[in-house]
C-alpha cells in the first residue's frame, strides 16, 4: 500500500518526553550516527515503483536532513500544536525514510523527541526495537511461541480474513462520504485502570483497551451516528508475528485479525468479557502459526488485493493497534518520562487508534476522519468510558491532562510499580504456559520440576514476554530459568509482582 498509493500518508511514530537539558542538534547527531550499524530500520528504504520495490541500502544517510531542532513558545498547547504540525509534514524523500525531531522551549528542563518513520520500513514492534537500540539499556525478548499449525488454525485464520473482506456498509453513508481529512487526539490515563479489571477475569491490557474503545464508540454512535446504533463496530487489530531472529528486520511483519467490537452492549463489565473471548484466538500459539505462515507464502499481489478491499468505503472498519515498552528508556542521564505515539490514517477508514503503554500510563493517540460529526471527540468519549469500566477511588491521584501529554515525573520511570499478585498463582502461570509457550496441559503440576512440565528454554522466554505483555512485570528469562519446580516458578513471579514497601 505504501507504493500504491505514495498520496496517503504513512507517518507513524512517538514523542518521547524527556527531563533535563536538551542537548544540541550535533550532539543528538552524533548519538544517532553511533547507533546506524545496529539498527537497519535506520539505513534500509523501500525503492521502486509499486509490487516491484525492492530494499536499498544507505550506509550513511543525510543526518542534517533528518535530525532537526524547533524551538517552540512556552505551554504545553504550544507543544501540541507543533506535533500536529510535524504529523502532516512529509518525510524525506529520498534515502531511509524516516526523521527526528529535537523539540525544546515549551517548559523549563523538559524537551522531547519526536521520531518519525515511514509505515513500509517500520511496524508497532519494529519501532520499539528501534527506541531501545537508541534510548535503552536491554532488549526485551522478541520471540513468538509458535505452534505447529493445525488444519483448525488455518481454517479460522482463513475464516477471519474472509469476514474482514465482506462488507459491513457501516461507514459508507453518501450523505458524508469519508474524505481523508484527518483530526488528531489523544488521550492519556493510568495503565491499571485498563490493566487491572483485564488481568483479573484473564485478559490483558489490549483486551481492556478494545472494550473501553467500544464504551466511547457506543456513545458516540448514539449522538450522531445511528447506523451504528444497536451493533458491533468492525475493527481490525494488528497482530506482531515477528521471530526472535527478525527483531532488527526492517519492514512490515505484522498481519490484522478482525474483532467485532461490541459497542451494542451498555454494560462495561459485559464488553470487556465479550472482547476477551473475541481475542482469545489470535494468543492461541498455533492460530500465531497459522498467520505466519500463511502470511509468508501468500503472494504480495494476492496480499495486495486484500489489502485494497479493506479499504474501499463499503468494508471500511476501524484499525486498532497497542504497543508495551516495559523497560526504561533514556537518552545520557534524562530518563524518558512518557512516551506518546501518532500514527496515519488508511484510506477510507474511518479511525485508525494506536495504544502505548510505558511508565505506568497508557497513552491512545485518535486519527480521525473530519468529515464524521464528533469523532474528534472520541479522545474525551474514551476517558470517560475508561472510568466506567474502572471507577476513580476518591483521592486517587490521576494523570495530568495537557495535550501535550502527562507532565513530566522527577523520578526515573520503575520496571513495575501495579499491584499484580492478586492474579498470579498456579492457573495464571499455567495458563500463560499453555496458551503462549505452547504447551501440553497435561504434565504442568505444581509439584512437576521444569524438565518434568516441559518447560525448556523456549518456553521460559516465551512466559518471560507473556508476563511483560500482560502484567507489565519485567521478569528475566535467567531468573526464571533458576527456579527448579512450577510451585517455584509460580512463587518467583507472585514475589515479584506483588507491591513493593515505600
Amino acid at each position: 500500500m505504501a507504493q500504491t498509493h505514495p498520496s496517503t500518508s504513512q507517518t507513524m511514530g512517538v514523542v518521547l518526553h524527556l527531563e533535563g537539558t536538551p542537548p544540541a542538534a550535533g550532539e543528538f547527531r552524533s548519538h544517532i550516527t553511533r547507533h546506524l550499524d545496529l539498527e537497519p530500520r535506520l539505513t534500509h528504504y523501500l525503492h521502486g515503483p509499486g509490487l516491484t520495490a525492492r530494499w536499498q541500502y544507505d550506509p550513511a544517510p543525510d543526518l542534517h536532513e533528518r535530525v532537526q531542532e524547533r524551538r517552540i513558545p512556552t505551554g504545553d498547547a504550544h507543544l501540541h500544536a507543533a506535533l500536529r504540525d510535524l504529523m502532516a509534514q512529509p518525510l524525506p524523500d529520498q534515502g531511509p525514510r524516516w526523521d527526528a525531531w529535537l523539540l525544546s522551549g515549551y517548559a523549563p528542563d523538559r524537551y522531547a523527541i519526536c521520531w518519525r518513520a515511514h509505515h513500509s520500513t517500520q511496524d508497532g514492534m519494529g519501532l520499539i526495537s528501534t527506541l531501545h537500540t537508541l534510548f535503552g539499556g536491554a532488549t526485551p525478548p522478541a520471540v513468538r511461541a509458535v505452534a505447529r499449525p493445525t488444519p483448525g488454525a488455518y481454517l479460522r485464520t482463513l475464516r477471519g480474513t474472509l469476514s474482514a473482506c465482506a462488507a459491513n456498509n457501516v461507514w459508507n453513508d453518501p450523505a458524508r462520504p469519508l474524505d481523508g481529512t484527518r483530526a488528531v487526539n489523544w488521550a492519556h490515563l493510568p495503565t491499571q485502570r485498563l490493566r487491572g479489571p483485564a488481568t483479573q477475569r484473564g485478559g490483558d491490557t489490549n483486551d481492556a483497551f478494545l472494550a473501553v474503545l467500544s464504551g466511547a464508540l457506543r456513545t458516540w454512535s448514539a449522538d450522531h451516528w445511528p447506523r451504528g446504533v444497536g451493533r458491533r463496530l468492525p475493527a481490525l487489530t494488528m497482530v506482531n508475528l515477528r521471530r526472535a531472529e527478525e527483531n532488527q528486520r526492517p519492514g512490515n511483519l505484522i498481519t490484522f485479525a478482525p474483532v467485532a467490537l461490541p459497542c451494542d452492549d451498555p454494560s462495561a463489565d459485559n464488553r470487556l468479557g465479550r472482547v476477551i473471548e473475541a481475542t482469545r484466538s489470535t494468543k492461541d500459539a498455533a492460530r500465531l502459526g497459522a498467520m505466519r505462515s500463511l502470511m509468508d507464502l501468500t503472494p504480495n499481489r494476492v496480499f495486495h488485493r486484500a489489502a485494497t478491499l479493506l479499504t474501499t468505503p463499503d468494508r471500511a472498519a476501524i484499525t486498532t493497534s497497542y504497543v508495551a515498552i516495559h523497560r526504561p528508556l533514556h537518552y545520557g542521564r534524562h530518563p524518558v518520562t512518557h512516551v506518546q505515539p501518532f500514527n496515519w490514517l488508511p484510506r477510507n477508514q474511518p479511525a485508525s487508534i494506536v495504544a502505548c503503554s510505558y511508565n505506568d500510563t497508557t497513552s491512545v493517540c485518535f486519527v480521525t476522519d473530519a468529515a464524521l460529526p464528533g469523532l474528534h471527540a472520541l479522545a474525551e468519549l474514551f476517558s470517560d468510558a475508561a472510568e466506567e469500566l474502572a471507577p476513580t477511588r476518591s483521592g486517587q491521584p490521576q494523570p495530568p491532562t495537557q495535550p501535550g501529554g502527562p507532565e513530566a515525573r522527577r523520578t526515573p520511570p520503575a520496571e513495575v510499580s501495579e499491584d499484580t499478585s492478586a492474579v498470579v498463582d498456579f492457573a495464571f502461570i499455567k495458563d500463560l504456559l499453555v496458551h503462549h509457550a505452547a504447551l501440553p496441559a497435561a504434565p504442568i503440576a505444581q509439584d512437576a520440576t521444569r524438565t518434568q512440565a516441559g518447560i525448556d528454554s523456549m518456553a521460559v522466554t516465551a512466559l518471560s514476554m507473556a508476563l511483560e505483555d500482560q502484567l507489565g512485570l519485567v521478569v528475566t528469562e535467567e531468573d526464571l530459568a533458576q527456579a527448579p519446580t512450577v510451585a517455584d516458578l509460580v512463587d518467583l513471579v507472585a514475589r515479584r509482582a506483588a507491591p513493593q514497601p515505600g
